[in-house]
């Protein structure tokens, strides 16, 4: 679809050229990729300065969707410059003038959608449970009544008196310009925005003078991302690496909020051998290129004498077998992996389990679920292979963990975790209480929405 964007346009219109820039930490980048986006870019501008508000919104989104989803970019690319500020002009022709701060204890939420369980939709609700002195408002860009989702969200946002609004509109123009309107009739404290990556109508309806804040919190984080570089507001990263990365790049004064998860207490580590393991992610973070797949992970790490792993969420039957089947492919026992349902609780569920470890996600890590571990006092182990690109080495224990780069390296961690597990499970509490805890999590919030 987006192939015919460059069809209609006039010829001469289709030589201007950009200066699209990426945040390129890795060789590997598709230079084909880069030069087919700057033509649509250039597109994207002439359709912008005929003011054809409502073509440019929904191409734009259909380029940032190619963008998020492209595998020759996924962990090497956070930023999209030429998109961001053709979107930032858009937002000018949109929003009204500058709106001064109505009532200082209102903060607005945006996202795009949001969820039961996971991503963004966890952490709009700790936002929310973190500042009961603020009023909240969250306002759907992507969703209408009917959804399913937001029935079962209703007691949830009820309990935490997070209110709703849904944008009504339907075509792309004048849901941006609903947008825009809803915030200046609310006149927020600060806007914080946790929506999609191809958000075009977030991001046009929300300039960055909607409020005396615009917070961007950074979570999608490992590719690239509409607003990533937008300097009319306030940068926010979620994550150490993702931060030490933005800082060194085109945001040197991005504040950082660590992610947090609710404290249950640490649970006791039986003293034994072999290790029993747990893991908890969705499918797709066991699935995707990398040295060696999850499966011979899983093999190699039997074979050193690992009794038991416990994997904790949803997978479907075809993917269970070829995990089995790469684990047999090892000359291992494949029930030694047991595959429970995903839980609504996943420090509870470790309380129950009792392992001795946990095993992060992978090919893809995990944000939040290695805290819940780390919260309950869980040594970490960490894979992460070694050709893994820059942005998808998520290692959120700030060093703590024990780590695993190929197979070779088996053997070795689990003999680590066997003599120093006590230790390990110390050092990964400490963590979570130093970086991660609820109160850590106010204190950086606070400090990005009131520093001047």
């Amino acid at each position: 679809m987006i192939s015919r964007l460059r069809h209609q346009i006039p010829a001469n219109a289709r030589k201007i050229r950009t200066n699209l820039r990426y945040a390129n930490f890795a060789p590997g980048s598709d230079n084909a990729t880069v030069t087919g986006i700057n033509k649509h870019v250039a597109s994207l501008a002439i359709l912008l300065e005929r003011g054809e508000v409502e073509r440019f919104l929904f191409h734009l989104s259909e380029l940032a969707s190619k963008l998020h989803l492209s595998e020759s970019l996924n962990g090497r690319a956070l930023y999209v410059p030429e998109l961001d500020e053709l979107v930032r002009k858009a937002s000018l022709m949109v929003a009204p003038d500058g709106n001064p701060t109505t009532n200082s204890k209102l903060l607005v939420h945006v996202a795009t959608e949001v969820y039961p369980t996971g991503g963004h939709s966890r952490v709009l609700e700790d936002i929310v449970a973190a500042l009961p002195e603020y009023q909240h408002v969250l306002v759907v860009t992507g969703m209408h009544k009917s959804h399913p989702y937001l029935a079962t969200l209703k007691s949830r946002y009820d309990q935490l008196n997070l209110k709703v609004h849904l944008l009504q509109c339907w075509s792309w123009s004048e849901r941006a310009r609903e947008l825009s309107s809803v915030i200046d009739l609310l006149g927020p404290e600060a806007v914080l925005l946790l929506t999609h990556p191809h958000d075009s109508i977030a991001y046009t309806g929300i300039p960055g003078h909607a409020a005396r804040k615009v917070l961007f919190l950074h979570h999608a984080d490992h590719q690239p991302s509409l607003g990533a570089s937008r300097h009319d507001y306030v940068h926010v990263d979620l994550t150490p690496e993702c931060h030490g990365i933005c800082r060194a790049g085109l945001h040197p004064q991005a504040s950082l909020v660590n992610l947090t998860v609710k404290d249950i207490g640490t649970l006791g580590l039986a003293e034994r051998r072999p290790i029993v393991a747990a893991t908890c992610g969705c499918s797709q973070k066991y699935l995707g290129p990398s040295e060696f797949s999850y499966g011979q992970l899983l093999g190699a790490l039997f074979s050193t004498g690992v009794e038991r792993v416990f994997h904790i969420g949803d997978v479907p039957p075809w993917q269970k077998d070829q995990i089995c089947a790469d684990i047999a492919a090892s000359g291992q026992d494949a029930g030694r992996l047991v595959f429970l349902p995903v839980t609504p609780s996943l420090a509870s569920k470790l309380f129950e389990l009792s392992p001795d470890c946990y095993l992060t996600s992978h090919p893809i890590g995990g944000g939040k679920a290695t805290l819940e571990a780390m919260s309950v006092g869980l040594p970490i182990l960490f894979v992460c292979a070694a050709g893994t690109p820059p942005l998808l080495r998520v290692d959120m224990t700030f060093g703590a963990s024990v780590s695993i780069s190929s197979l070779s390296q088996t053997q070795f961690a689990i003999r680590r975790l066997e003599t120093e597990k006590l230790a390990l499970a110390q050092r990964s509490r400490e963590i979570y209480e130093k970086h991660y805890s609820p109160a850590a999590f106010r204190d950086g919030l606070l400090s990005a929405i009131s520093s001047s």
